[in-house]
């Protein structure tokens, strides 16, 4: 089985060369390497010429107009010719051993239509900042069983991952997908919904790095993520579970947890009273339940802070049952 790695990129230059490397020096080599460079402003340009010139199978395009994230990926992974593709951003990067591990994982299971595996968080400077794990005891799951998981949201530890171009094909890249935030969430579990499981290995396989938000990017990014997970239930989950008969109060808890976990943005000081009007109308698309509009009214009010605690007690909780579980298991 022949592997491509997809490498969509936006004025990250200072990151490309560790990134490529790390794919070039897989203990099982890819077939191609396709880097999509979209309209950067930066050195972009120039490293890829650069290493272009010493890496064969390196094909680099240049797109003429700014696609954004979502579509720069999509052009891709349908330029790839592999029968596995790796989607890789530009600023993360490969252990040695990714591409034989999943690949391997891949072939023993046919049915898998993506494999994932337990990461290391570091910084802008490449400093590991903690340990990305999942409490997660099977190898494989079928599709009804990730279908279901895809209730509680996106279930690796993060994008980047080994898809098997088939599954791929079935569900139409990522087509008429959130742009730009929560493409692979929704992608995850349209795949399910199309018959595919996946598998997973508990090796940290990848480097995932994660900015320091100082200019509030992330913050303002907030009604497209609710709207996002929206769309993953709406197009894909409500669907599904009427098709097999599941339960549908499972999906209306759970929306209305989303709706919950994120009103505590209504206390930040980075947004506008327009903006938090924006916000909490995304989050009654989620669910309008008298949980959700305490949450909604406690955030906006002073009151706030009475929710920190539970909040801060419930994270720690959880943090800490899944380190004992990752340890045991």
């Amino acid at each position: 089985m022949e592997i491509s790695v997809c490498i969509p990129t936006y004025n990250q230059a200072q990151y490309l060369k560790i990134c490529i490397e790390s794919v070039i020096n897989q203990t099982i080599k890819p077939f191609e390497i396709i880097v999509s460079n979209d309209c950067s402003s930066d050195d972009t340009e120039v490293v890829l010429n650069d290493l272009a010139c010493l890496i064969p199978n390196l094909k680099v395009f240049n797109q003429p107009v700014n696609l954004g994230m979502c579509a720069n990926m999509d052009f891709c992974m349908r330029e790839a010719k592999g029968d596995y593709i790796v989607k890789l951003d530009s600023d993360d990067y490969l252990a040695p051993e990714y591409c034989e591990v999943l690949s391997n994982l891949l072939n023993d299971f046919p049915k898998a239509g993506y494999a994932h595996a337990n990461v290391n968080e570091i910084d802008k400077f490449g400093n590991i900042k903690r340990e990305r794990t999942l409490f997660r005891k099977k190898v494989f799951v079928d599709s009804i069983e990730a279908l279901k998981a895809s209730v509680k949201g996106a279930q690796f530890a993060a994008n980047i991952l080994m898809f098997r171009v088939e599954a791929l094909k079935s569900v139409n890249y990522l087509s008429n997908r959130p742009s730009n935030f929560g493409e692979d969430f929704h992608l995850s579990a349209d795949l399910a919904a199309h018959g595919w499981g996946n598998v997973f290995s508990k090796c940290k396989l990848s480097y995932y790095r994660v900015w320091a938000d100082s200019g509030n990017v992330r913050a303002k990014r907030k009604i497209i993520e609710i709207e996002g997970i929206l769309r993953v239930f709406q197009d894909i989950l409500e669907p599904q579970f009427k098709k097999n008969n599941i339960d549908l109060s499972i999906l209306i808890r759970q929306k209305s947890r989303f709706a919950c976990n994120h009103a505590n943005c209504l206390s930040w000081k980075s947004y506008t009273e327009k903006e938090k009007q924006d916000i909490e109308n995304s989050l009654l698309k989620l669910s309008t339940s008298s949980i959700v509009l305490f949450f909604i009214w406690a955030y906006k009010s002073k009151f706030y802070f009475f929710l920190r605690p539970l909040r801060g007690t419930t994270n720690l909780l959880k943090i800490v049952v899944k380190k004992i579980l990752t340890l045991t298991s």
